[in-house]
């Protein structure tokens, strides 16, 4: 996968070969690590899932146990659909490195170099703000630790496992390996999160980068070096140029479409999954901050959580909302040129390229949900109305 843009991407391999998502990659020793990364996730949710039939049926322990096995479904979700997948997400990653190697004016590879960069750039804010929380996260279980050295008392203080799960052992005797696992699965499954998202955001910015050059081709295509020369040749030079922005126009089309199809279904299913685990999160951080006082060391995970969901939400959402204006704003700039001088055949083929663009592309998960920064607030929204119901059955 050698190409002039490859340096903008080598980031997102690397975190994918931690987790043996890498597509490039066939080996044994891969598959290994893969079964190794998928039995961490689905273990964790199983555990949990068990303590809501194990424990004394409890409303606020039940809420409690799903604010957290939840976001695990979700980094199963994540994984597999990245996993499975893989052809596919290589076939993306192919079209990327075709795209780039087809391109030969400068402007046009600065364009695209722009857009990578841009992408990348989600990945060093993503890992800046996750990787951070995941660590305070993982170490607050060992606080009690912690203290009994730095001020002990005449007894040990009771350690607990980060959330609710079922392993039926004795979780004070077997504290520490019970501990080791479940910190191996938040590990695993936020890097999941990070590295196949970014990767998706990286697709989202290449398609961006395809529109931007299409606006420049045409935007060019009726330069004053072109109505220097004969009519003739002014005619085909210009009809060479239209072709091409017809051209890169319809390979970003089918990179939306073929990104479009791969992951809408995980998509839609993460939708769901992601509004009633904000919902349930939005209750637990209401209920420690306002009403329980004896949880206030659980306040900051809570915290980490909800401040974390919305940000996943309002980012993925973002895209959408590119997308859309980057597809949409080919309409304006082929409208903004001197169309009106040139031939009639020209004339059709602009207009074609405005029919074309007038339909921005839309990400639609699930046939239902258009994702935009306008559906952002509804999901939002509606995040907040399921927490209000919860609030409300629970009292």
């Amino acid at each position: 996968m050698d190409f002039l843009g490859y340096r903008y991407y080598k980031l997102y391999r690397f975190s994918l070969l931690s987790l043996s998502l890498w597509p490039y990659s066939k080996s044994f020793l891969k598959q290994i690590h893969a079964f190794f990364c998928i039995f961490l996730l689905i273990s964790s949710t199983v555990t949990q899932l068990l303590k809501l039939f194990t424990m004394e049926y409890n409303l606020e322990l039940v809420l409690t146990n799903l604010s957290f096995a939840i976001p695990s479904m979700i980094y199963i979700v994540k994984y597999f659909a990245f996993y499975i997948q893989s052809q596919k997400i290589r076939e993306l990653i192919e079209q990327i490195r075709n795209d780039w190697n087809a391109l030969k004016d400068e402007q046009e590879v600065e364009i695209i170099k722009r857009y990578a960069k841009h992408g990348r750039r989600h990945l060093y804010v993503f890992a800046g703000l996750a990787y951070p929380g995941t660590i305070v996260f993982i170490l607050l279980p060992l606080l009690p630790d912690i203290l009994d050295v730095v001020a002990p008392l005449n007894e040990s203080r009771t350690r607990s496992l980060p959330y609710l799960a079922e392993y039926f052992l004795d979780q004070q005797k077997y504290f520490y390996p019970l501990l080791l696992h479940i910190n191996l699965t938040i590990i695993v499954g936020v890097i999941t999160v990070i590295s196949t998202e970014t990767l998706f955001f990286a697709y989202v910015y290449h398609i961006c980068g395809m529109f931007e050059i299409t606006g420049y081709r045409i935007k060019h295509a009726l330069d004053e070096s072109i109505s220097l020369l004969s009519t003739l040749n002014r005619e085909n030079a210009i009809r060479t140029k239209i072709i091409h922005a017809i051209e890169s126009h319809q390979r970003a089309i089918e990179f939306f479409e073929y990104v479009s199809s791969t992951f809408a279904l995980s998509y839609f299913i993460l939708i769901i999954l992601g509004v009633a685990s904000l919902s349930i999160n939005l209750f637990r951080l209401f209920q420690i901050a306002v009403i329980i006082s004896d949880e206030k060391e659980s306040l900051v995970s809570f915290v980490i959580f909800v401040v974390g969901h919305f940000y996943y939400m309002f980012v993925c959402n973002y895209m959408g909302q590119k997308i859309i204006d980057n597809s949409s704003g080919i309409s304006t700039k082929t409208y903004d040129t001197q169309w009106y001088t040139t031939p009639v055949q020209i004339q059709k083929l602009l207009l074609f390229m405005m029919q074309k663009s007038m339909n921005s592309c839309k990400f639609v998960m699930g046939g239902i949900y258009s994702v935009s920064l306008e559906n952002f607030t509804t999901l939002a929204s509606m995040s907040l109305s399921y927490f209000t119901v919860i609030y409300s059955v629970h009292q």
